[in-house]
């Protein structure tokens, strides 16, 4: 089997005191509204202003992703297997019989509300003929 050699990457292709691309800052937007919404406690404590570079930047990414794979993973500890039981005897009291409602027709309006209705009244419309072009008369 041939070996393929893939080179390193370049020397400048991290620079740990290089401006974060907007990529990163998304990145970092995500990761702050879930850190707020699950209340998650770092060890390192950032702040939105210290997050301009890319070494401070991978930090956060980096304890932000522990601290969430380690929470998903006390969650799946933590559920516990639902037992289903069956009855002893089936049910055998009799279903109540009710009248089927009558058809509903929905229709959908520009602003998105649906209205519904009993009656399906449907007006005779005229036919759109196709327009016809009038033709230039040659005198």
């Amino acid at each position: 089997m041939a070996t393929i050699r893939v080179p390193g990457p370049p020397p400048e292709a991290f620079r740990k005191n290089r401006p974060i691309s907007d990529l990163i800052k998304s990145q970092i937007s995500h990761l702050q509204h879930l850190e707020h919404k699950l209340q998650i406690v770092l060890p390192t404590k950032f702040l939105p202003h210290d997050l301009t570079t890319e070494a401070t930047a991978a930090r956060y990414i980096a304890e932000m992703t522990a601290a969430l794979r380690s929470r998903s993973a006390a969650a799946q500890q933590r559920t516990t297997p639902v037992r289903v039981i069956p009855a002893l005897r089936p049910d055998s009291t009799p279903a109540s019989r009710s009248v089927p409602p009558p058809a509903l027709k929905t229709t959908r309006q520009s602003n998105g509300i649906a209205v519904t209705s009993t009656k399906a009244s449907k007006k005779p419309g005229k036919k759109k003929q196709a327009s016809t072009k009038h033709a230039k008369k040659k005198s």
